[in-house]
């Protein structure tokens, strides 16, 4: 598989589709998409990728009925014992979404090949793709599902031969929300699609449920424009026997 070839395809198409669009457009940033977000940690399907404050942002670019949406992620913490630098691509149409990215995790302290950010080989690289495929339910039964499956890269068997396709399903649900609160719930577990002789996915040594979350999110006025959304959210993993604490806010959106 020829990653470089795939996103090199999508970004012809990405600019075929939206520099028509920009050009035209009074304002440019109509079409771009800011995020900045601070935690204590930060989280990922049953996993502590860093601890210490983290922060987290992303830029993104999207045609004008948001289709279809190219963009960049990035982390760190104050440490500087967390670094991470990520492509992603989202096309959607109605409830559905296909979202692939790939992520690169060059932290000083990976036991993983942290150090050549253009390897695309499959035995030696530093990073994955994954792909995920999405639905979120309508207002009657706002329930969101998704399957997650890594397609290539450091997603692979003991004896590095061949990728295991580790997957995650997860579900999520919104007890309650109201003007100022939101409830949600969501469980994801775990197994590998190819098991290569063993149990052992990405995320765990066995396939199992890994990822169960409470979330309470308070929007926090902070002027008569400007409401700041703060969240505290708990999550378990059973199969690894670990649990997380996690406060954050998104600090800027637009």
């Amino acid at each position: 598989m020829n990653i470089r070839l795939i996103w090199k395809a999508a970004g012809t198409l990405l600019a075929a589709l939206l520099l028509p669009t920009l050009a035209s457009a009074q304002k440019v940033e109509q079409y771009i998409d800011f995020e900045l977000n601070l935690a204590n940690n930060h989280l990922w399907r049953g996993i502590e990728v860093s601890d210490g404050l983290v922060t987290t942002s992303s830029i993104a670019v999207h045609d004008k009925h948001q289709h279809l949406r190219f963009g960049l992620w990035g982390g760190t913490n104050t440490q500087g014992n967390y670094k991470e630098f990520n492509y992603f691509a989202e096309f959607k149409h109605k409830e559905w979404k296909l979202a692939l990215w790939d992520t690169y995790n060059f932290s000083p302290g990976a036991d993983y090949n942290n150090k050549e950010f253009f390897n695309y080989s499959a035995r030696t690289t530093g990073r994955f793709l994954d792909a995920t495929l999405s639905h979120q339910g309508g207002a009657r039964f706002p329930l969101s599902l998704s399957w997650s499956t890594i397609l290539f890269g450091r997603d692979r068997n003991a004896d590095n031969t061949a990728n295991k396709y580790s997957t995650f399903i997860y579900a999520s649900y919104p007890l309650f929300e109201d003007n100022v609160w939101r409830f949600d719930v969501g469980c994801g577990g775990t197994f590998a699609l190819n098991r290569g002789g063993d149990d052992a996915t990405f995320y765990s040594a066995h396939p199992g449920i890994i990822h169960v979350q409470l979330q309470a999110t308070r929007q926090l006025r902070i002027t008569d424009r400007f409401t700041l959304p703060v969240h505290v959210m708990m999550v378990w993993n059973p199969e690894c026997d670990r649990a997380f604490f996690q406060i954050g806010t998104q600090l800027l959106k637009f």
